[in-house]
């Protein structure tokens, strides 16, 4: 019986009309069952191909791709063998192949792929889905791209757009202009701009300026890094704020808070608490710094600790070491062996403890 019932509403579509401009409508004031390329009715409509279509409400069913439906308005549940295609598309769509559509809006799926410039709500793109903008939920099983993401997205292999607003997941890469939220990379992402939240890749993160949580596998890259950063092997920035963790180690012109290098730390200029589990080296050094082998510094300021601890400038503060060593010091060393610069001969090369404490500042640059 069904299958009499498809045949029979083939046959009236194709009798209708062949020039997709006519219609056989069973309705009251409007409102009913069309079929055919009707152009406007509330209720239930088939059609072969769209044409020129103006509103639906209701239920509407297409065999093919549509002509020429520009302006069209489709308001309930578009369903299209090929896929429905309009200007406008409010409430659930789906597409056999895909679903195209200036805007959509409520739950959309096109088994292949999905293409609108605004799409408001769920978006599923079998492959993949492309848009301009996208408030809401987007998945795409192998890509999603999209100018402006407000919502939740994500890309089984990948997913790329120019603003993130929300929480980002690309199987492999996240590649994107800003982003602002949480963003995980499979591999690792990629932001040419600034990334303010949460952000975990694989293997790496590089972007411009980095504020919040930052996770890369291997390593995190960044011009700016600001919050809590953690490298599997390293993190590398021009400026590091916050607390900052290397697997191996960490490198930057300035750091700034906690900062723990596996092997090392090094930077032009270090504030805060340092500690190389083998070496730490700067130029200049405020705070307390823990060096395991080697602490070198042009300037230190603090606390510092470590095997060889070298300053080969100033030290205003206390030295520990097996050998510390000053050129000018304005503190105490402590080690086996300590060497101040700036005391008499006889005092320059001390065991257990040195001491030289300037009333006024003077220092070697």
């Amino acid at each position: 019986m069904k299958r009499y019932f498809v045949y029979l509403v083939v046959f009236l579509m194709m009798t209708v009309s062949n020039t997709f401009a006519s219609s056989l409508d069973i309705t009251y004031r409007g409102n009913g069952i069309s079929f055919g390329n009707s152009k406007r009715i509330n209720g239930i409509r088939f059609n072969l191909v769209d044409n020129g279509v103006e509103r639906i409400n209701g239920f509407n069913f297409t065999f093919w791709k549509p002509k020429d439906n520009t302006d069209a308005k489709v308001n309930g549940f578009a369903l299209g063998l090929v896929g429905p295609e309009a200007n406008q598309l409010n409430g659930i769509a789906i597409g056999g192949v895909a679903v195209a559509a200036e805007e959509i809006r409520g739950f959309s799926f096109g088994t292949v792929g999905l293409a609108s410039h605004t799409i408001a709500g769920i978006a599923i793109g079998g492959i993949g889905f492309a848009t301009e903008s996208l408030n809401g939920i987007g998945f795409g099983m192998v890509g999603l791209a999209a100018g402006r993401i407000n919502g939740i997205a994500i890309g089984g292999v990948g997913l790329a757009t120019g603003s993130l607003n929300g929480f980002a997941l690309g199987g492999i890469g996240v590649v994107a202009k800003r982003i602002k939220g949480v963003a995980i990379g499979g591999i690792g992402l990629k932001c040419q701009k600034t990334i303010d939240g949460i952000t975990v890749g694989g293997i790496g993160i590089g972007a411009e300026k980095i504020t919040g949580i930052t996770i890369g596998g291997i390593g995190v890259g960044a011009n700016q890094v600001t919050g809590l950063t953690i490298g599997g092997v390293g993190v590398g920035a021009a400026e590091i704020t916050g607390i900052t963790i290397g697997g191996i180690g960490v490198g930057a012109n300035q750091v700034t808070g906690l900062t723990i290098g596996g092997v090392g730390v090094g930077a032009k200029d270090i504030t805060g608490i340092t500690i190389g589990g083998i070496g730490v080296g700067a130029e200049e050094i405020t705070g307390f710094t823990i060096g395991g082998a080697k602490l070198q510094s042009e300037n230190l300021t603090g606390l510092a600790v470590g095997g060889y601890c070298r300053v080969k400038r100033n030290l205003s503060g206390v030295s520990v070491g097996v050998f510390n060593h000053a050129r000018h010091l304005n503190g105490v060393q402590i080690g086996i062996l300590n060497y101040c610069g700036n005391n008499p001969k006889f005092l320059r090369l001390l065991p257990i403890i040195n001491v030289h404490i300037d009333r006024k500042q003077c220092a070697y640059r």
